[in-house]
């Protein structure tokens, strides 16, 4: 239905960007492909997620967080099929954090020179390497805020439609930090955090930051990384996480 109608709803006002939302809505809300009674359902996956973080909490690499809340009836804005849960983005998480921003050249950094990321290079859907700042030489760079290929990014603070908007980092360029405005999510090895980043831009998470952003202006909206741990999330079987992102791309390209 959603195929056959795809010119004539991208010719409506509006209509590409409308069509990605919609895709992106029946992506979330387990519409977009069919449900596998064979999958494992994400109650299992939840149970291994919380393996690797005991695990890694055991080993010293990372920190116990504060028990997150349960989600009420009320945060749920949709039901869901056989088989999903909701949980909240922390628990699909290992550990979070944030760069630094020091005061830098204004304009981007020269070959070989190390840089620190603006939010724009996290707002638009794709990671962009271009959108940084040049560190002053005289500033000595901090390796352990450099981005990493696969890296969950989103932005803490921007305008009202952008602030908490997320990328998955496909490939990066050598010596480029996070700023502080950035924060990077260590998203369980049990997640596919395509689907993770799917959820985190759809209609329901907006409207939970939304909610949640401190700041007057709508041209300067702040959420807490508390606000970002707190999102709801529908969680499917890890296999059918990978179908949606499949249909996704595919739909995506079609736009």
């Amino acid at each position: 239905m959603l195929l056959s109608n795809l010119n004539l709803l991208a010719q409506a006002p509006n209509g590409v960007a409308r069509l990605r939302e919609l895709i992106l809505t029946l992506a979330v809300q387990g519409k977009l492909v069919p449900q596998d009674p064979q999958d494992e359902p994400a109650s299992e996956l939840l149970k291994k997620i919380r393996a690797e973080k005991d695990r890694l909490i055991a080993e010293g690499k990372i920190k116990r967080d504060k028990p997150l809340a349960e989600i009420a009836e009320e945060e749920k804005p949709f039901e869901l099929p056989q088989g999903w849960e909701w949980v909240r983005l922390g628990d699909l998480v290992n550990s979070s954090e944030a760069g630094w921003s020091p005061t830098c050249i204004g304009s981007p950094r020269r070959q070989g020179h190390w840089g620190v990321l603006k939010v724009s290079a996290v707002s638009w859907g794709q990671f962009d390497a271009s959108a940084n700042k040049e560190l002053p030489t005289e500033l000595s760079p901090r390796p352990e805020y450099e981005v990493q290929n696969g890296d969950f990014l989103l932005s803490r603070a921007n305008t009202e439609e952008l602030v908490a908007r997320s990328v998955v980092v496909g490939k990066t360029e050598p010596k480029l930090m996070l700023s502080d405005k950035i924060i990077r999510l260590d998203v369980s090895s049990q997640m596919n955090r395509l689907f993770l980043n799917l959820c985190n831009n759809a209609s329901h998470s907006r409207l939970h930051y939304a909610a949640n952003a401190s700041g007057t202006s709508s041209s300067m909206k702040n959420v807490s990384r508390e606000v970002v741990l707190r999102t709801p999330v529908p969680l499917p079987p890890l296999a059918e996480q990978s179908r949606i992102v499949t249909r996704v791309e595919e739909l995506m390209r079609l736009c």
